[in-house]
């Protein structure tokens, strides 16, 4: 899974197990943080209107969004993802009963206009 701000991406990204098994990539760039919580803001209200569109369409779909960095999906049956910022790793961590922990970094465009992806 990757998430990119524009259409001009790498395609060539692909994620690696971290310790413990968790998948992450090792891409994390150091940026301002004001330029991190930007990007990863606009993922995640991005990311909850597609999930809120789902949600009107689903009774077994719930999302709640924290307003704080934390999305919280549950589906009735399957169980309840998590998506929320990690500030000292400029990372967006998810959750999954599925697939267990997942964390991304951004990658590329270092600029608050985007053009880079999280992977």
């Amino acid at each position: 899974w990757q998430a990119c701000l524009d259409k001009g991406v790498d395609k060539g990204v692909a994620s690696a197990r971290g310790e413990g098994g968790e998948r992450s990539m090792s891409t994390k760039q150091d940026m301002e943080a004001h330029v991190y919580h930007s990007l990863a803001n606009t993922l995640i209200d991005l990311m909850t209107e597609e999930l809120e569109r789902t949600e009107d369409e689903r009774e077994d779909f719930e999302v709640e969004n924290s307003g704080d960095g934390v999305v919280t999906v549950k589906v009735t049956g399957k169980g309840t993802w998590v998506v929320n910022k990690q500030a000292p790793s400029q990372q967006i961590w998810l959750s999954s009963p599925i697939s267990g922990p997942t964390h991304f970094a951004y990658k590329g465009g270092g600029g608050e206009g985007g053009g880079g992806c999280w992977v």
